[in-house]
Parts: C-alpha cells; sequence; structure tokens
C-alpha cells in the first residue's frame, strides 16, 4: 500500500497518473489497518468512503478544468484531506486540518474575479486563527500526548467547547459561517467545488474524532444551534439574490442538520450522518459546478437573469432539476434517506422537533423550487455548448445511488 501512495507523490505533476495511483491506494487502505512505522490508522469504512468521495470530485474538477495550476492547487488539497482522514495522532490531526486553508487561500487569492476576494481571505484567516487558538491550549494541556486521535480525558464543558470550536468553523455552523457564503462567491468554480465537497467534511471527520471524548454530555448546546442554523440558514437562501451564495448558504443549512443527527449519538445518527455527509458532497459540488457554468457563459450569477437559460438545452435541465431536487431531499436521492433517518431519530428523541423540521423543510423546498422553476421557465433562448454534460452525469449517478445502502446492512 506504501508503495502506491509514495508513486502518486512521484505523478504529483501530471494530475492523471496521480489520480490513478492515489485510486489504487485507497483500494489497498480498505484491506489494511494501520501501517507500522506511519502515523496513519485506518479505523473506520467512514474515513475510507470520505477519501473515495475526495477522489471522486478529484476526478470531475480534472475532466472540467483547463488551468494546470488549478488542477495542482487541487492534488494538494485531496492529498491533505487524505491524510487529515487517517491521522493516528491529534497534532497531525490538526496540522492538516489548518494546512488544507493554504491551497484554497491560493486559488481564492489568486484565481478569483473580484476585488472582494480579498476581504473574504481575510474573513477566512480570521476565522481558522480564532477557532484554532483555544485548540492548542487544550492539546498543550494534554502534556502532548502523540498516542491516539482518540481522547480520553474526562472534558469540562468549558474545555469540551473550545476543542469543538475549531471543528465548528470548519462545519461550518451557523454563527461561525460568515467566512462560507464569502469564500464561495469569489472564489472559481474549481474552488467552489472542492470547499463545499471536501473542505466541509474535514470539520464533520474531526468532529468525529472527538465524539468518543464527550462522555455523551454538552452536547445540549450544539442541539440548539444545529436547529437555529437549519431554519435561519434556510430563511438566508429564501432572499439570496446571487445564485452562488445561495447554493453556500443551503450547504450551511445541510451541515447543521447534520451536526443535529451527530449530536444524537446514536448508532442510527452516525449512520446517518456519514450518509448525509455523502449525499452532500456530491449534491453541492454538482451544484456549485452547475451555477459555475451559468457564470461563465452569462457573466452573471443572479437568480434572476436565469431565466429559461437551461432550458436552452433539455438534458442540461433535466441534470439541474435533478441536482436542486437531490439537495432539497427528494426520493430516491441520497439526501432523503440520511434527512429520514435524522428525522426519525430525532423524533424518538424530541417530539417537538417535528415543527422546527417541519419549517426548515418548507422553506428548504421553497427556495429548492423557486431556483428550479426560475431557471426552466421563460422566453429566453440561449445557445449553449452541452458538451459538459459528461461531467455531471457520474455525480447525479452518485447522489441518487443506492449503492451506500450495502455498506451499512
Amino acid at each position: 500500500m506504501m508503495e502506491y501512495f509514495l508513486l502518486s507523490l512521484v505523478w504529483f505533476f501530471k494530475p492523471m497518473y496521480f489520480f490513478l495511483f492515489l485510486l489504487f491506494y485507497v483500494l489497498f487502505m480498505m484491506n489494511s489497518y494501520s501501517w507500522s512505522g506511519l502515523f496513519m490508522v485506518v479505523d473506520s469504512m467512514t474515513f475510507i468512503l470520505l477519501i473515495m468521495m475526495s477522489l471522486f470530485i478529484m476526478g470531475i474538477i480534472m475532466m472540467s478544468e483547463k488551468n494546470n495550476n488549478l488542477l495542482i492547487l487541487t492534488e494538494m488539497l485531496v492529498l491533505v484531506c487524505i491524510l487529515f482522514f487517517v491521522p493516528s495522532n491529534f497534532l497531525m490531526l490538526y496540522m492538516f486540518f489548518e494546512l488544507s486553508m493554504f491551497p484554497i487561500l491560493v486559488m481564492i487569492l489568486g484565481y478569483g474575479s473580484q476585488i472582494e476576494k480579498i476581504n473574504s481571505s481575510y474573513y477566512l484567516i480570521f476565522y481558522a486563527a480564532f477557532c484554532s487558538f483555544p485548540f492548542l491550549f487544550v492539546y498543550f494541556n494534554t502534556n502532548f500526548l502523540l498516542v491516539f486521535s482518540y481522547y480520553d480525558i474526562i472534558l469540562s464543558w468549558e474545555v469540551f467547547f473550545i476543542l469543538t470550536l475549531s471543528f465548528m468553523m470548519k462545519f461550518p455552523i451557523y454563527f461561525l459561517h460568515l467566512w462560507l457564503p464569502k469564500a464561495h462567491v469569489e472564489a472559481p468554480t474549481t474552488a467552489s467545488m472542492l470547499l463545499a465537497g471536501l473542505l466541509l467534511k474535514l470539520g464533520t471527520a474531526g468532529f468525529f474524532r472527538i465524539l468518543g471524548s464527550m462522555n455523551f454530555i454538552h452536547n445540549n448546546m450544539w442541539m440548539i444551534i444545529a436547529f437555529l442554523g437549519m431554519v435561519l440558514g434556510s430563511f438566508c437562501c429564501v432572499f439570496q439574490s446571487d445564485s452562488k451564495s445561495l447554493a453556500a448558504y443551503s450547504s450551511v443549512t445541510h451541515m447543521s442538520f447534520l451536526l443535529l443527527s451527530l449530536v444524537f449519538i446514536s448508532m442510527s445518527g452516525k449512520i446517518s450522518s456519514l450518509m448525509l455527509m455523502l449525499a452532500h458532497g456530491y449534491t453541492s459540488t454538482l451544484m456549485f459546478y452547475l451555477v459555475g457554468e451559468y457564470y461563465h457563459t452569462s457573466t452573471s450569477r443572479m437568480i434572476y437573469f436565469m431565466n429559461s437559460f437551461f432550458s436552452s438545452s433539455m438534458i442540461m435541465g433535466i441534470l439541474f432539476s435533478l441536482v436542486f431536487l437531490s439537495n432539497s431531499g427528494v426520493p430516491p436521492s441520497l439526501s432523503f434517506l440520511s434527512e429520514f433517518l435524522v428525522v426519525t431519530n430525532g423524533m424518538i428523541f424530541t417530539k417537538s422537533m417535528f415543527t422546527i423540521v417541519f419549517i426548515y423543510f418548507l422553506v428548504s423546498f421553497y427556495y429548492s423550487l423557486f431556483l428550479i422553476t426560475n431557471s426552466l421557465m421563460g422566453k429566453v433562448f440561449l445557445n449553449f455548448n452541452t458538451w459538459n454534460i459528461g461531467f455531471s452525469s457520474p455525480l447525479v449517478l452518485m447522489m441518487y445511488n443506492v449503492f451506500w445502502f450495502s455498506v451499512f446492512y
């Protein structure tokens, strides 16, 4: 397994070979639990599925991106993410968590199209620094234990809050989410796809890791924030006129939903949150890809100018509606199944949850349907190149994929 990993590094500047060797590496990883002498351990199928998803997104970007520099930055980010998913100690976990900022910052600052990109990068750095320094303090107080990436110290609620804060910034949970819409709007399409598909999964994977050290207490606070984030985030979506920031805010609502299922601390909660992670990864990547296509063709991101943009090509219209329906959780998509599981878990947990979830679903259906009808209705006809369909159809397949059931049952 190690050979494939090193070979992939040798081919770093040839994206195609790099991708293929990493694919071999992931397939071999499924058989091997740890590497002697290396700080890596595969302790859950969860992380292997996340690595598979990151490779999938990288493959899609390789097909759609022409700029070689962006491709190399993509490779860097995917490599950092893979190493983040399989570390055996907390220092490596933290190191790769912070290192993932670098490629995204370069993408936004180097390849963003508007001057606001500087402001959004400030937001990104500020949030990363502000939420991560307390984490180092906690790590310092554990006598620099390099042992395992699961804490077994008894945490008071203050320490737990500080420890989760750095992961919550990447979640991004509502109230810590302000950098996300800014970064998305200023980033090029490739960086947006990576931000939504990969970077948000680092927060969830890190939270997975420290979930065991919570002793199943202190969760009420995150539950309240998750509820708030779901409803407030979906209301934010309704008032967006920029299609890219709408997609970014819908990511925030989905991640709040994911946090809710994680905080239930039940086996079905863990399974449903993993499925929601995968569903969100594929769906949001494709959402940003399609919005990016619209932006490159019409040089505008306004939803109101989208009228009949996608009806100029029938297959593009079908794909677009499939993606946004999957985003709102329509069966038989993966997001429907995971959201259904989260809601049933919540109903067992507390009956009053149903009211909040009902409001959330009502509002999220509204903005998804508004976007679909806006893009498919209208009289303007645009002659639009459909060669790029080949990139998005594999992702649609993954969004409505039944293969994931076999992993859990």
